[in-house]
């Protein structure tokens, strides 16, 4: 058992239910009101209903997923690249179905295409045959002519003769050999007028399988090429994780998603229907075929052998009446020799008749050799081969590949619907970084902690102190521009990591001079400003100038000596 007979065993135990739900016994029988075709549109609006099913689910999920409550808590960059993969995943496992539903296409395509080829091979051997039965019937009708002229020479020439047995034994001869030829002759007609329409049967076979094979590979590939490209542009939307890519997928991946269901609801009564067809199509094949049906279940059945006697029964009972004529012949120049003595009336009627004959013998040869079985058999075996085990084959590969096609997308569109609150656009995402803290010295000489480390992709950064007078500042949303933060490295010259932090100016504008609060300030000077290099710790209106700047100038007194409190330490306690 083959792979096309077991495939078309089992479809043959799916049920086949009317509209009352009764199971039918009218097989392959594609009338509008009869119980397959309720059959087969029962069996797709099974496929409709669980495609229906399923459509409502998906939309049930979208609507409680668009309903859910947007929460930032839980946008781990883990989960979002865990549901990317996942979703990358199943794209992946659509592409590899969508590629066996196109071999599976291209698989029914070569056998529907061995099929139309020996459609079209038969019709041209066809041809040829009935080409010369044609032949081969006009030339009986012209020895029949030729026969009732020699039967009138004869009758003449007989009275003149008085050898009434030989007589009598010629005109036996004729009336036989005549009446063979005339039965040739009117088969001949008959045929004709049988099959004079199995050319146009032939014909209208091949235009009729060529459309629909041409329709239906080109709207699968067409259909099957933008599946791919949405599949594709899913793919990017994913790896990008961009939620505007994810929303369009779904929008455009839910109409794919129903072209796929409504695809799957056709596709599995046609292929139920051709199976039921190689089973039990003998029927309708008599039907649609007519005459030419015997002819066709004679090639089909038949063992071609390389003798021309193999022939189908019409041709083979026209041809077998030749057998005896040429020895009936033979037998009849003889005898009309010895009854009227070489008659040049005789010998010329009877020169016209064997030349009829010869011509017809040759005629019956050329008929064997174009109406042979190993003319017909492999075309027309190609043609089941093609209809029956190819294309049962691939229409079987394509069900099963599209169904799984069909259940992939529902998942995928189920699935992708988390994306909408995962997935977000580039500049409004804010992504969790490590933070390498530094010291920095502010005017309260406060630490607080920047986020100076390694980020993926940081859009915005969060500034986080616990220093209350620039918490308020620091912590809000520093937006930085989408690319790949780098962390420096020992080499900076703007941060080397190298440097202690002890080394650091306290203050590198100099802030601090006639700022009262930094008197109590113990850390060494930087000596980065004029007004305190080599200068004591005490403040500089306290410090007395023993030396005059100018000989004739005026001692400077000590700021606020005249104060009830004598030193500015005093007063400032």
């Amino acid at each position: 058992m083959t792979f096309s007979s077991f495939l078309i065993n089992l479809y043959s135990h799916v049920p086949r239910l009317n509209f009352k739900f009764h199971w039918t016994k009218d097989i392959f029988n594609f009338d509008w009101s009869s119980e397959y075709f309720q059959a087969l549109a029962l069996v797709a609006c099974l496929g409709a209903a669980v495609s229906l099913l399923l459509l409502v689910t998906i939309i049930i999920v979208w609507i409680c997923q668009a309903c859910r409550k947007n929460e930032t808590t839980g946008k781990t960059r883990r989960r979002v690249r865990r549901l990317s993969t996942v979703l990358f995943i199943i794209s992946v496992l659509c592409f590899f179905m969508l590629g066996i539903c196109l071999f599976a296409n291209e698989h029914v395509n070569r056998g529907m295409s061995i099929s139309i080829n020996s459609v079209i091979n038969s019709k041209k051997s066809y041809q040829i045959s009935i080409a010369q039965i044609s032949q081969f019937q006009e030339a009986a009708l012209n020895t029949t002519v030729d026969l009732k002229n020699l039967e009138d020479i004869v009758h003449q020439e007989s009275k003149k003769t008085k050898n009434a047995t030989i007589v009598q034994q010629i005109d036996q001869i004729l009336t036989n050999i005549t009446d063979e030829i005339d039965i040739i002759a009117k088969n001949g007609k008959l045929f004709q007028a049988k099959h004079d329409d199995d050319i146009g049967t032939l014909e209208n076979i091949r235009k009729f399988l060529s459309m629909y094979e041409s329709e239906r590979w080109a709207f699968l590939v067409i259909l099957l090429s933008i599946t791919m490209c949405v599949l594709f542009t899913g793919v990017v939307a994913f790896c990008k994780q961009s939620k505007k890519g994810a929303v369009v997928f779904s929008a455009i991946g839910f109409f794919i998603f129903v072209v796929v269901w409504l695809l799957i609801s056709v596709s599995l009564p046609v292929t139920i229907a051709l199976a039921d067809f190689c089973r039990d199509g003998d029927q309708v094949t008599r039907k649609n075929l007519g005459n030419l049906y015997e002819t066709v279940q004679f090639y089909n059945t038949c063992v071609p052998v390389t003798t021309h006697d193999n022939l189908p029964r019409p041709i083979a009972s026209h041809v077998a009446l030749l057998n005896n004529i040429p020895a009936s012949k033979s037998q009849l120049d003889r005898l009309m020799e010895v009854a009227f003595n070489s008659s040049a009336a005789i010998t010329n009627s009877s020169s016209a008749v064997g030349e009829d004959i010869t011509k017809l013998l040759k005629l019956a040869g050329a008929v064997s050799s174009s109406s042979s079985c190993y003319v017909f058999h492999d075309d027309v075996a190609n043609f089941y081969y093609g209809t029956c085990n190819q294309s049962v084959a691939g229409m079987s590969i394509y069900m099963m590949s599209i169904l799984l096609l069909g259940l992939l997308l529902f998942v995928l569109l189920i699935v992708v619907s988390k994306t909408w609150n995962l997935f977000s656009r580039l500049s409004k995402t804010s992504y969790p970084v490590r933070v390498r803290p530094f010291r920095y010295e502010s005017a309260a000489s406060h630490d607080c902690a920047l986020p100076i480390g390694r980020a993926q992709l940081s859009p915005t950064v969060v500034v986080r102190t616990t220093q209350p007078a620039t918490s308020a500042l620091l912590n809000k949303r520093v937006s930085f521009r989408p690319e790949e933060y780098i962390e420096v490295d020992d080499d900076d010259p703007f941060f080397p990591r190298g440097v202690n932090d002890s080394t650091i100016p306290v203050d590198i504008y100099g802030t601090h001079v006639y700022n009262p609060r930094t008197r109590d300030r113990t850390e060494p000077s930087t000596n980065t400003t004029s007004g305190t290099a080599d200068e004591s710790n005490a403040p500089l209106w306290s410090q007395n100038v023993s030396t005059p700047l100018v000989s004739n100038s005026m001692t400077r007194q000590p700021f606020m000596s005249d104060h009830p409190y004598t030193t500015y330490e005093d007063r400032y306690n």
